[in-house]
Formats: structure tokens, sequence, C-alpha cells
């Protein structure tokens, strides 16, 4: 190897090394640019800060409040009613299923297609009551949430708060001392909406 050749590969490899080195600080530096441009648009537009923050467990509040209490027995009340008629038309079929056994020819066909036609509108009828219990659940669903709604903008305006967030495993995953306002909320919530 002669010295040219030795000298220009060192050369070539103390340049290659200064052209990555001014690559990644061009790297960073256009990276500070953009998050500055990301920055300044951001006050140009006019997005205000956000300060104090607060969570409210809705679930608590759908559990410990004495509406949401009623709320779930009510469902209850109104879901056991309507097994208790699923129930016995369910009772019913089976006793003519098994009357079935004792017939011949035409009348036990014609009992079969009889109570084919009943075990479909046993389908339909639970479909329908299924139907009927998720509405009734929404209904009051959407009025505790409401209620919250009104009580979450007293909260805010009481403890000076920018933000009241739904408590949730999948969209908070930390919240620390003195932000959960759920206890404040069931009370305000049994206070207010009896």
């Amino acid at each position: 190897m002669t010295m040219s050749t030795f000298v220009g590969s060192e050369l070539g490899a103390k340049l290659g090394r200064l052209s990555r080195v001014a690559l990644l600080s061009l790297a960073v530096f256009g990276t500070s640019l953009a998050v500055d441009a990301v920055e300044q648009r951001a006050e140009a537009a006019g997005v205000p800060e956000i300060g104090k923050v607060a969570v409210v467990d809705m679930q608590r509040i759908l559990n410990e409040t004495a509406a949401g209490k009623k709320a779930r027995k009510d469902l209850e009340t109104s879901s056991l009613a309507k097994q208790k008629k699923l129930d016995k038309r369910r009772e019913k079929l089976e006793a003519d299923q098994a009357k079935i056994g004792s017939l011949q020819g035409d009348a036990q066909q014609q009992a079969a297609e009889k109570l084919q036609r009943d075990y479909y509108e046993l389908q339909s009828m639970y479909m329908t009551l299924q139907q009927e219990l998720a509405e009734q659940e929404g209904r009051t669903l959407e009025k505790m949430y409401a209620n919250c709604q009104v009580l979450a903008k007293e909260l805010a305006k009481d403890f000076s708060l920018d933000l009241v967030l739904i408590r949730d495993q999948s969209t908070v995953l930390y919240v620390g001392n003195g932000v959960d306002l759920t206890d404040e909320v069931i009370k305000r919530y049994d206070k207010q909406y009896k």
C-alpha cells in the first residue's frame, strides 16, 4: 500500500465520520425547528394551555348514587318480569313438544309445524325483550350522563378546573391525589337529582 492510498483511506474515513456527524446534527436541528413550528402554529391558532384537570369515575356514580341504584333495581325488576314471561312461553313449548310424540300422521305434522312457528315466535319475543331492556338501560345512562355533565360544569367553576375527564381504565392511566372528584359528584348528584 502506498502512502497516498493510506492517507486517502484515512482521510476518506474521517470525511465519512464527519459527514455522518453533520447529517445527525442537521437531523436534530431540523427536528427542533419542526417542534418550534408546531408550537408556533398552536399559539397562532389560539390553542389554550390546559391548567387544572380532574377526573370522574362514571361507573362509581352509576353504582353508588341513589339514582343509579334505583335505575339498576328498576332494570333488574323489568328483566325478571320479562324473563318470567319468556320462561312461561318456553315451558308451554316444552309441554307441546312432549305431546307431539303421542300424535300420529297429519295431526303430528301439524303440531310439529305449529311448534316450529311458536319456537320462532319465542325467539323473536326474546330478541324484542332484550332490545327493550337495552333501550331502557340506554335512556337511563343518557339521563345520568347529562346530569353528570351539569355537575361537571359546576365543579369546574367551583374548583377553577380547565378540564374534567371521565376516568376509565382505557383512557386515563394515572390519577394523582386530589384529582378524582367522583366522591364530590356522588354527593352533589344525590342532593340535586333525587
